[in-house]
Order: C-alpha cells, then structure tokens, then sequence
C-alpha cells in the first residue's frame, strides 16, 4: 500500500465528506475533512477483494461462518500475543452496541459510571440515555502530556459503579503503560466492580510505543473485566459494524451471552464476516506498515508545530490516527475573533469556538474539544489517517490562521 496516496472519498455517501456534515461542525461546506474517525485510505488489498467477490457473486444469503471466531484469536495471538481459546470471543453488533448492553446488564438505573475525560462522546451519552450517572474523571494534564492519576482514580471509583475505560484513549491517542493498567484493575478487583475496556484502537499502537489488552494484563490479576475490540479502526471498514468482547469473568459472559442471544443480536451480516476474516487473517503486513506510517506522520506534525509556531502542543499520542491539539496560548484571541464576527462564522451549530475558527479561517473541518467534555475547550481532535502531504499542508493553514490573528 502507498499511504501517500488517499482515496477519493467524495460521493461515497461518507459522514466524514459530507457537506452538510461539515458545515454542521465547522460552518464551511468546502472545509477539507479531518474529523470523523475514519481514514482516507482504502482497505487492505485481500479485503478490497473479498468486497469485490461478494458484489460479484450476486448472492446475498445467510451467511455458514457465525461461530467461527479463528480469525479472531489467530489476530489476539500475532498482534498481541494474547491467547484467547475461539469459544471464549464474543460476536458484537459493533463495539458501541456492545458496551451499551454492558451497561445495561451490569448496572442499574442510578448506577454511578466513572470515565476518564476527554472522552468518547458516546461515552457520555449512553450512560445517560441510560439513566445512569456519569462520574468524569479528568485525566492530568501539563504542557502537552496527558497522564493517568492513580491516586486520584482511585478516589473516584470510591463512588462507582462500574469503569468504562479507552485503551489506547480516544480522543488523545495515549497508551496507558501495564503499571497503569494494573492499577486500574486493582481498583475495580478492590471494589468488586465491573470494568469495561474500549480497544477499538488497540491495533493502531505506532511503532514506539506498545498496547496491552486489558484482558491479557488481568490474567494475573482477575478482575470483572470486559475487553471490547474491533476490526472497524485498524482495517478502515467502520461503516460495517462488527466488533467482539472477551470476558475475564464467566458469569458475566453467560449473562452477556444470553442478553445477545435473546435480542436475537449474536451473528455477523454476510459482508462484515466475510471482510473481518479476510482482515485478521491476511491484513498484519498492512496493519504494520500503517502503523509505522501513522507514527512517522504525527512526528512530521510535531515538528511543523514547533518550527512554525511552537505554542501549539500536539498531545502525547502514540496510538491510532486522531490526536489532540491543544490551542490554550491563542484561545482568548481565537475567541474573540469568532464572537467579534458573527456573520463571519455563522452556522457551525453543532461545532464550537475552535471548530469553527478554522473551518472559516483555514478551510479544515476538526473536531472542537468541548465535544469530548467543557473542559477541552481550547483542544482539538485532528483526524491525521491520510496521505501525510494532505495532512502537513492542514496544519500549516491551521497555524498560519492562528498567527495572522
């Protein structure tokens, strides 16, 4: 794969290239994409195949394969060295669907949750669509570098429920080192609550830096862990939900199980099995070869922030291809260029300060920060899975935007 190339994804009925979308969060219709969580690149080239063999066959029955999870575990095992037996994975209608069943089953109504912030947005709307409270837990922050307070963690989960943890972190890209990870499962085992883990980006760890599956660090620990992952991200085939879980307790898997199986939501849709077999099996030259490229792209970011306007800090992110960008040293000016000038960034309603700013002003359409918590205001999350080129020349609008302010 040539990853100096991205596909053209305009008039493929995709979110991310939508006008309207994009107009939505940044009030400019032409801003150039660089939120949704979806790359630019096409899919590996034996899952292109599979797609085109399906099309072509012309037959789109019942699928014969929703049990056969060796794909699956043949992944765990190459890409993370996780032994995990084929009857223990779990199918998931998408890895949000799973979560939001976790939820339901685990806890009840009025059922403390506590999430380290910035978080998913869906993280925070399920748990309150599902009449359930939402402890937020601020991960420290200094100078570009997010990190996890122990201490402090620990005296949040005094008050929950239930831990809904991101691994690598989403949106700021961070992998959490296994002293990290042994001490949050610490905590749920010490207060015998349930812990689900988001690994949907689990397989996107850049060269530098190393993931380890939650599930695999509570072997020697045995926590009620719940671990969540998903070809979706690694192999760029999102608009095919499909996602599985591993559970380090039996009786919350029986319980999940039977959940799934009375919601009649346990086997894959023909495309999506045909595609994410085809990925674990065929798709790790690829996976790595992104991930090298992944790494090399935000370490080109790093660097035109610091020759170009060195106030600019590209969080700590060495996972995935989405990362925080933390604005803090301009944010007042950007302010009050945008409030100074409503006619200038009108529209944009679902978008914020930032957002808006440079769609109008660089013609880059990002994520703003108060979309992941109030907090992250004078944040970003910037969507760098494209051709390395597209990506530079962004960020160079981006800065030199904030520069002529």
């Amino acid at each position: 794969m040539n990853f100096n190339i991205a596909a053209d994804r305009r008039n493929t009925n995709s979110i991310k290239w939508s006008r309207k979308a994009i107009e939505n969060i940044s009030a400019n219709a032409d801003a150039e994409p660089f939120w949704v969580a979806d790359m630019d690149f096409l899919p590996e080239p034996h899952i292109q195949e599979a797609g085109r063999v399906i099309a072509g066959l012309g037959v789109y029955g019942y699928p014969s394969y929703p049990t056969d999870n060796s794909a699956v575990s043949s992944w765990l095992r190459q890409k993370h060295g996780w032994i995990v037996s084929d009857e223990d994975i779990i199918f998931c209608q998408g890895l949000l669907h799973g979560l939001a069943l976790a939820i339901n089953l685990f806890t009840k109504e009025g059922d403390s949750i506590l999430v380290p912030s910035p978080m998913y947005r869906p993280f925070r709307t399920i748990p309150e669509l599902n009449n359930r409270k939402l402890i937020e837990h601020d991960l420290d922050y200094n100078d570009g570098v997010f990190s996890l307070d122990i201490e402090r963690f620990r005296a949040d989960a005094e008050h929950a429920d239930l831990i809904l943890f991101c691994s690598p972190q989403n949106p700021t890209g961070i992998v959490f080192t296994r002293e990290e990870l042994e001490s949050v499962l610490m905590i749920a085992k010490e207060r015998n609550i349930p812990i689900l883990s988001d690994e949907i980006h689990s397989d996107l760890s850049h060269p530098e830096a190393k993931h380890l599956p939650m599930g695999l660090v509570n072997e020697r620990i045995g926590a009620k862990c719940a671990t969540f992952f998903a070809p979706s991200k690694t192999f760029n085939i999102a608009g095919e939900h499909s996602a599985f879980a591993v559970f380090s307790d039996k009786d919350m898997e029986k319980e999940f199980r039977h959940k799934e199986e009375a919601l009649w939501l346990s086997e894959p849709g023909l495309m999506i099995g045909e595609l994410a077999s085809s990925a674990y099996l065929k798709g790790y030259e690829y996976n790595r070869e992104l991930c090298r490229y992944l790494g090399e792209t935000i370490k080109a970011m790093r660097e035109t922030a610091e020759k170009l306007c060195p106030e600019v800090k590209i969080v700590n992110g060495s996972a995935s291809f989405v990362v925080f960008i933390d604005f803090s040293a301009f944010y007042g000016k950007i302010e009050t260029e945008v409030l100074s000038h409503p006619e200038r960034y009108k529209g944009g309603k679902d978008g914020g300060v930032l957002s808006r700013f440079f769609g109008v002003a660089a013609g880059v359409a990002v994520n703003d920060g108060t979309w992941f918590g109030d907090t992250w205001k004078c944040f970003v999350r910037f969507n760098y899975g494209t051709s390395r080129d597209r990506v530079i020349k962004a960020l160079e609008r981006m800065l030199k935007a904030i520069r002529s302010l």
